[in-house]
Formats: structure tokens, C-alpha cells, sequence
């Protein structure tokens, strides 16, 4: 009965060490990759080739669509409609680099307001400097290398200010709203004047105030954006595919702790 106790110890204890942070609640997909900067790359490489191979851009954009609607707003997916169906590469590409602005607003106001929720916060974060990568090409052409690394300083300082909730209350600590508005908006007021947002004329709006609406000056955290569904949402092939993984390495080492006299 102990050797028995024993062994369920040690495998509970290999499955908590072994098990990655927050596997159960955010494990769709990859963190360090967002879906509306790898649909602007495609858009990229496909109008960059000679001739431009305008069938793939315009299937790349009718897929992100919707999300863009959802996020955005209708006017803005109008707006990239009208781009491509003018065949206005430049344009196209111009308002797609500032779609990631845009994104990097939504990622922002999105981690303030899930500031209390670590893993969460941690994954939007993730986003947001994963469309800047995205746009850090570019910026390169616009921005001192200082510049540069301020911006990375300021991703870093606002993983920093999320806090950590720590092992067991070891390493514990609080979040700071007002440090990650600040950093959110260091980045954010950097980039968004290197890209700014051309909204198609005749879209029921003033140029200005689309152009505003679309690309605020400012993060407060109190913007409402659709939340993709997928982000809150546990992918169950993942969780198995995690739980299958650590019995098959945790049973192994029973066994051979077992087999060494240790149990």
C-alpha cells in the first residue's frame, strides 16, 4: 500500500512539473503568431511579384474578412475591398500595415481589460508583439535603431507589468494597469503615425473621422473589441495530446525509479 502511495505521489508531482502553464484554458494555436499579420505577409509576397498576383491577395482577404469586420469594422474590410478591386498595390498594402495598428490597439485595450487574468493577459500580449513584428521591417526604414529597442524595452516592461501569479504564491506578483497603459502606449503612439489608415471614399464617413475612428490616438482600455471566440476556448486534440505526453514520460519514470529500488 505504501509503494503504492508512493508512486501516486511522485506521478502527481511529475504531472504538475511537467504540465505547461495554462495548457487547459489557452492551448488553441500558437501564441507568437496572429492571424491578421500572417494574412498581411501573404498579401505582401503576393503583391510584391511580378506580375502581382492579385488571385491570391484578394483569397487572402476575403479568409481574414469576416475577422476584420468583426474587429474593425465593416468600412475598414470596404476599404481594403475597394483597394484590391482598384488594383492598387501600394494602397492595399499601406491599409493593411495599418489593419495591424489597428490590431495592436485591439491586443492592447484587450490585455488592460483581461489584466486580471495572467495567462490571458500574457497571450494578448503575445499577439500584440507578434503584429509589431510584423511591421518591423518597415519601421526599420522610419525609426532610429534607439527607437527600436525602446520598443522592444517597452514589450518587455509590459510582460513585466502583468505580474506573475507564481508557484504556489513563490515569485507571486500584482499586475500593473496603469505601467501596462503606458508601455501600450509607447508602442502604440511610436507607430501609429509611420502607418497611417486611408479609408476609401464614399464610405458614409468624414475621411478624418473614419480615419480617427479606425486609429484612435490613445489606449485606455476601455474600448470594446470582438474577442475571437478560439482564444477562450480549450482545443481538445492539444489537451489530450498534452495529458497523453506527460503519462507516457511520467509512467516512464515510475517505472525506472521503481526499478532502482527508489519506490
Amino acid at each position: 500500500m505504501r509503494t503504492m502511495l508512493k508512486t501516486a505521489m511522485l506521478f502527481v508531482a511529475l504531472f504538475l512539473a511537467l504540465a505547461p502553464s495554462g495548457a487547459w484554458a489557452y492551448s488553441y494555436g500558437d501564441a507568437n503568431k496572429e492571424d491578421v499579420a500572417e494574412t498581411f505577409k501573404l498579401v505582401v509576397s503576393s503583391l510584391g511579384k511580378s506580375p502581382a498576383d492579385w488571385k491570391t491577395a484578394e483569397a487572402a482577404h476575403k479568409e481574414r474578412r469576416e475577422e476584420i469586420v468583426s474587429h474593425f469594422g465593416e468600412e475598414v474590410a470596404a476599404t481594403l475591398d475597394a483597394n484590391l478591386k482598384a488594383r492598387d498595390a501600394d494602397l492595399t498594402i499601406a491599409n493593411y500595415k495599418a489593419i495591424l495598428i489597428m490590431n495592436l490597439d485591439r491586443r492592447f485595450d484587450n490585455a488592460l481589460q483581461s489584466i486580471a487574468d495572467y495567462t490571458q493577459a500574457k497571450l494578448l500580449l503575445a499577439k500584440a508583439r507578434a503584429t509589431y513584428e510584423a511591421l518591423a521591417p518597415y519601421a526599420e526604414a522610419k525609426l532610429s535603431p534607439e527607437a527600436l529597442n525602446g520598443l522592444n524595452a517597452d514589450f518587455d516592461a509590459a510582460l513585466d507589468a502583468i505580474g506573475n501569479p507564481g508557484l504556489f504564491g513563490v515569485g507571486q506578483k500584482d499586475a500593473d494597469a496603469e505601467a501596462l497603459k503606458a508601455d501600450a502606449n509607447k508602442i502604440y503612439g511610436a507607430l501609429k503615425p509611420l502607418f497611417p489608415y486611408a479609408p476609401a471614399a464614399g464610405g458614409g464617413k468624414n475621411p478624418d473621422e473614419a480615419a480617427q475612428a479606425a486609429e484612435p490616438d490613445a489606449i485606455d482600455g476601455t474600448k470594446q473589441h470582438a474577442a475571437m471566440a478560439r482564444e477562450s476556448k480549450t482545443n481538445p486534440a492539444v489537451t489530450v495530446g498534452v495529458i497523453a505526453g506527460i503519462v507516457v514520460v511520467g509512467g516512464g519514470a515510475v517505472w525506472a525509479a521503481r526499478r532502482k529500488g527508489w519506490l
